[in-house]
Order: C-alpha cells, then sequence, then structure tokens
C-alpha cells in the first residue's frame, strides 16, 4: 500500500510540476507572439508613413510641373489639397521615424524643400519666369526623393522586406 500511495505522490507531483512548466512555456511562447505581432504592426504603420509621404512629395511636384506647363488658371485649390497632403504626411512621417532616418528630413529633405518653394514656387505663384536656380534647385529636390530618400527608408523596412531573417 505505502508503494502504491508513493507512486501516487509522485505521480500528482510530476502532473504539478509538468503542469507549471507548461504554463510557463506557453506564457512565455504568447510574450513572443505578442512582442512579434506589435513589432510587426509597427513595422506596417512605418511602411505606411512612408509611402504616403512619398507618394504625396512626388504627386505634389508633379502638379507643379503641370502648372509649370500649363500654366496657373484654376489650379489653386489642387495644389492647396496637395500640400495639405504632403504636410500631414510629413508630421506623420517624423513621428513614426526612426532617429538617422528623423535627422535627415530634418537636415537634409526639410532644406530642400524650403528652397524648392523660396524659388521654384514662388515663381510659379508670381507669373515669372523660371530661373536656371529654381530649376536646379526643382531638380535636386527630384533627386533628393527619387535617391536620397529611398537609400534612407530602405533600412526602415528592412524586417518587412526579409521577415526570417
Amino acid at each position: 500500500m505505502e508503494s502504491a500511495t508513493m507512486s501516487a505522490v509522485i505521480a500528482a507531483g510530476a502532473a504539478v510540476v509538468g503542469g507549471l512548466l507548461t504554463a510557463f512555456a506557453t506564457r512565455s511562447v504568447e510574450r513572443l507572439r505578442l512582442r512579434a505581432s506589435l513589432l510587426e504592426k509597427a513595422q506596417e504603420r512605418r511602411l505606411a508613413g512612408i509611402e504616403s509621404f512619398m507618394l504625396a512629395t512626388s504627386l505634389w511636384m508633379d502638379w507643379l510641373t503641370y502648372i509649370q506647363e500649363t500654366g496657373w488658371t484654376d489650379k489653386q485649390e489642387e495644389l492647396n489639397r496637395r500640400v495639405r497632403a504632403r504636410d500631414e504626411a510629413y508630421r506623420r512621417l517624423l513621428l513614426l521615424a526612426s532617429d538617422e532616418l528623423y535627422r535627415w528630413l530634418k537636415g537634409s529633405y526639410l532644406p530642400a524643400e524650403h528652397l524648392v518653394r523660396q524659388t521654384y514656387v514662388r515663381q510659379l505663384r508670381s507669373g515669372m519666369a523660371i530661373d536656371e536656380e529654381a530649376l536646379t534647385a526643382r531638380r535636386a529636390f527630384n533627386a533628393l526623393l527619387r535617391d536620397d530618400l529611398v537609400d534612407k527608408v530602405r533600412p526602415e523596412i528592412h524586417k518587412l522586406r526579409e521577415p526570417l531573417a
């Protein structure tokens, strides 16, 4: 009888220990899943912010080029809409960007955008002929968007490009 009792106590102890180990392992796995889910959502928000910014900025520049080609008449409302979209996308991206991208946006992008607005956009609005300085600013800004920005944002979405790495 004593060996049966001892066997039952050992079995019960093993069941309790096994249950505790299972609970601990399940909790750890759930914590890992939650962390992975939160990271994935953050990466997706960052990608959406980047895409929105790149699209809004490109649409703004395309509209400015269209205004240059066809004239200013009846284009102010659409330009204002595109400027608002660009500004909103920029602010959203500032909030989501890594520290490195944030510094680049403030130190490189913003001065280049400001130069385009002070030269190219100002000349368009006033009906003046676009001078070489303004065209150079526009070309440099487009290159900054097309090349430099892409180089800066690629590391931001690395985990989405290679999720198993």
